[in-house]
């Protein structure tokens, strides 16, 4: 826990370190930076006396505007401890924590700095380590330059491309993309990517079209392209009237392209899931308040495998109908609770209907919540699954899929101050899967400051 007392140290003198700059130079260091820090332990157990024991720190922060109000930074990271040292490769824990080197690791998911207006008015520069969200979703280290022209927004990136799991060796991403807005109630954008690695040359074309059709109505569709070939398709109907208190959502989403391995794979676990088959997913949501007390919603999903041949232990037909029913301070004051009933109809598994209850209740400054949920599937990644064994393709025997699972849990937090809590949360499962695993326990225990 040496590493976690450390970062909470720095973390609470960040403030008292910047603060004491003399602002008779014009410029005031006081409440410079804002964040979050945030510890946390993690216990699992299951049957047969397995256990693991784990330990997280995160740390996200953002300064304010600074050299003419010109420049900020930004940044966030992990560190971790396996307090309990390596399980061994059969191990129902083992995890990607027990195939690094050492016990203590660090993530940087981002760091960089955004400057407005580094050449011309209404442009913008961020450099570091950085998220590109287009086409893919690509962390990188380099830059991105963004400019509005008129009605028109521009953007261009490149730089190395970065994996938290695996070697990228000098792998680079580069792309841009342009948004116009022909109509008042009408926006569209291209964008493009491409990843040069070792194997791969990889371009991606993505085209997005957003249209307000009516005040309350709203449409919204996407298509890509992946080295010349169609790989999915997204559109998009929704419905929110305010005044109603109410909204609906109906979505049809299609895998248009059988993928396997890519420069920027689409699940780093692709040798095991096996390459992504086409497959169609219709989903109908909706939602209404009924008074200040009440409310409802319900929604249905529909996913095909377009070929039943295709139909593997990751890749099934299936149909999921819900109805939700919220109440919200009656009886009890400062509670609410949520009612779920659930029916699936599965290939190869019994029609299910199954009810899910979340309860919550404020008490001072306690916040407690218990309840019960039900999955058809869940994915138990155990035994030797580090990225690289799996990539190996020495593993596969390890993925367990579970079935019929029902979780019960607890939560408890409580607030020491009005930015700091600590809280705990205990979690129990119970599934159709192998007698060694098929009852899994799991506990957290966290304290959360902003600062």
């Amino acid at each position: 826990m040496l590493f976690s007392t450390i970062l909470f140290a720095q973390t609470e003198n960040a403030t008292d370190i910047i603060t004491g700059v003399n602002e008779s130079s014009g410029f005031t260091y006081n409440n410079f930076v804002s964040g979050n820090f945030r510890t946390q332990y993690e216990g699992r157990w299951a049957e047969g006396g397995q256990d693991d024991h784990d330990m997280y720190g995160y740390l996200r922060f953002k300064t304010k505007d600074f050299f003419h109000d010109k420049v900020t930074i930004a940044g966030s990271g992990r560190l971790s401890k396996d307090l309990d040292g390596h399980e061994p490769k059969d191990g129902a824990f083992r995890d990607i924590l027990d195939s690094y080197d050492h016990n203590v690791n660090g993530r940087l998911y981002y760091l960089y700095a955004d400057i407005r207006n580094p050449v011309i008015d209404k442009s913008s520069l961020r450099v570091g380590r950085q998220y590109q969200y287009s086409v893919e979703t690509i962390l990188f280290d380099g830059a991105k330059y963004e400019q509005q022209i008129g009605a028109i927004d521009t953007y261009a990136f490149g730089g190395l491309r970065v994996s938290q799991y695996s070697s990228t060796y000098f792998d680079t991403v580069t792309g841009g993309g342009v948004g116009v807005r022909p109509f008042v109630d009408t926006r569209t954008t291209l964008d493009y990517v491409r990843i040069i690695s070792d194997e791969f040359i990889d371009d991606e074309i993505g085209l997005n079209l957003w249209q307000k059709i009516h005040e309350d109505l709203n449409f919204s569709g996407r298509y890509t392209v992946l080295n010349q070939l169609p790989k999915d398709c997204l559109v998009k109907l929704s419905w929110d009237k305010a005044d109603w208190d109410a909204s609906a959502q109906v979505s049809y989403y299609r895998f248009l392209h059988s993928m396997a391995e890519h420069s920027n794979n689409i699940s780093p676990f692709y040798q095991i899931l096996g390459s992504f088959k086409p497959f169609d997913l219709i989903s109908l949501t909706g939602y209404k308040g009924l008074g200040e007390k009440f409310g409802i919603s319900g929604g249905v999903d529909r996913r095909n495998v377009l070929d039943n041949d295709d139909e593997n232990t990751f890749n099934r037909d299936y149909n999921r109908t819900f109805f939700s029913f919220m109440v919200n301070n009656v009886i009890l004051q400062e509670s609410k609770a949520t009612f779920t009933v659930e029916y699936w109809n599965t290939e190869g598994i019994d029609h299910s209907t199954d009810i899910g209850i979340d309860y919550d209740k404020k008490i001072g400054k306690f916040d407690i919540g218990v309840g019960t949920s039900y999955s058809v599937y869940k994915y138990n990644f155990v035994g030797s699954n580090d990225l690289q064994t799996i990539l190996d393709g020495e593993s596969s025997k390890d993925i367990e899929q579970k079935i019929d699972v029902r979780t019960y849990y607890l939560r408890l937090k409580y607030l020491l101050t009005k930015k700091s809590d600590v809280s705990l949360r205990w979690s129990s499962e119970i599934s159709d899967a192998d007698p060694d695993t098929d009852i899994y326990h799991q506990l957290l225990l966290s304290y959360s400051t902003n600062f």
